[in-house]
């Protein structure tokens, strides 16, 4: 009788967890309310990759005429804060992540030339994209709905939503449309202050009362093993919440471990993706991993958790992984994790 009723209760809890992700089949006005009010059709992920974030649409607030001050008046910044750092057009803007949490969408003017700077908390990705699609500049919101964890932007055109990580459009008219990434690099404060002494710094007054001072995410953080929801699949070849710089270049996706990148960081590491050579540098002072082709023109990657990685690229391969039996190299680079 006992197990009769743990059952029951199993099922009911999984029922309930079912209903309120939206995981069953339902009807166009269920479907309709359950993203957010957000038409899901051209739809280019599995749906059940989908999960609300607990704010509705814009209830995370974008940022559309963003205020900047100077690098000498930016006080509120310590040397060791993160920022988001973007030099685009001959312009230098660096983006604190402190405030980029409260925000994750920031449409900013580079000369004549529009961009959408992004940020997902939960994964620790940051982005920035032409904000030109199809010749038309769109304006870009956040729409509380994740795909692994991972932000789900959306157009005020079109209403179609957008993968950060995958740099595309997922439903709506523009499903399947490339956005034109643009390189942003997550570094601290003083290393991008040290190398564009020059640069803007988003500001806090931003028109909205928010304690920049306290991260909401921070029980998410990289000492945390928690994710705020299921994603699709836990590659188990490194832990979840190891850092990887994600490069997805020449039809291939890469994955290299920050702590690989620390420990050859006086020798940059060069690399090959389909016939085109690579090199990968760390600042380990700036915490900034960055990719250059042959040229010596940075490619736009991306730092993140593995989980979030190998969820949104399971075909992903990871530079330096060694067999399983031989995989000693891979504990020692992680710590033993």
């Amino acid at each position: 009788m006992i197990t009769v009723f743990k059952n029951v209760k199993t099922t009911l809890l999984l029922l309930a967890f079912f209903a309120v992700n939206g995981l069953f089949a339902q009807s166009g006005d269920e479907v309709f309310c359950a993203y957010n009010g957000f038409e899901m059709t051209n739809v280019d992920i599995p749906m059940t990759e989908i999960f609300q974030a607990g704010p509705g649409k814009d209830g995370i607030p974008s940022l559309e005429i963003p205020r900047f001050t100077s690098a000498e008046k930016s006080d509120f910044l310590r040397d060791d804060d993160l920022v988001i750092g973007v030099m685009h057009n001959g312009i230098a803007k660096a983006y604190p992540v402190r405030i980029m949490n409260y925000h994750e969408v920031i449409n900013d003017q580079y000369g004549d030339e529009q961009l959408v700077v992004t940020y997902s908390p939960l994964t620790a990705s940051a982005a920035a994209f032409s904000a030109n699609i199809d010749g038309k500049v769109h304006t870009f919101g956040v729409s509380g709905l994740l795909y692994n964890n991972n932000l789900l932007l959306y157009d005020w055109e079109t209403e179609s939503l957008w993968s950060q990580m995958k740099a595309q459009a997922v439903t709506g008219d523009d499903s399947g449309k490339p956005l034109e990434s643009v390189v942003a690099n997550t570094s601290t404060w003083a290393a991008w202050k040290a190398k564009h002494p020059e640069t803007k710094v988003l500001s806090p007054r931003t028109g909205y009362k928010r304690n920049y001072d306290i991260d909401p995410y921070g029980i998410f953080g990289p000492e945390s093993r928690r994710l705020m929801f299921p994603v699709a699949r836990r590659d188990k070849k490194l832990p979840l919440k190891e850092q990887v710089l994600g490069l997805n270049f020449q039809g291939v996706s890469r994955a290299y471990p920050l702590a690989l990148l620390r420990n050859t960081a006086q020798k940059p590491l060069q690399d090959n993706l389909n016939g085109r050579k690579v090199t990968i540098s760390y600042d380990v002072a700036g915490k900034t991993a960055k990719v250059t082709d042959e040229a010596g023109r940075e490619i736009p990657s991306t730092t993140c958790y593995w989980y979030a990685w190998s969820s949104i690229y399971p075909e992903t391969d990871i530079h330096g992984f060694l067999p399983e039996q031989q995989n000693l190299a891979m504990q020692f680079l992680t710590g033993g994790k």
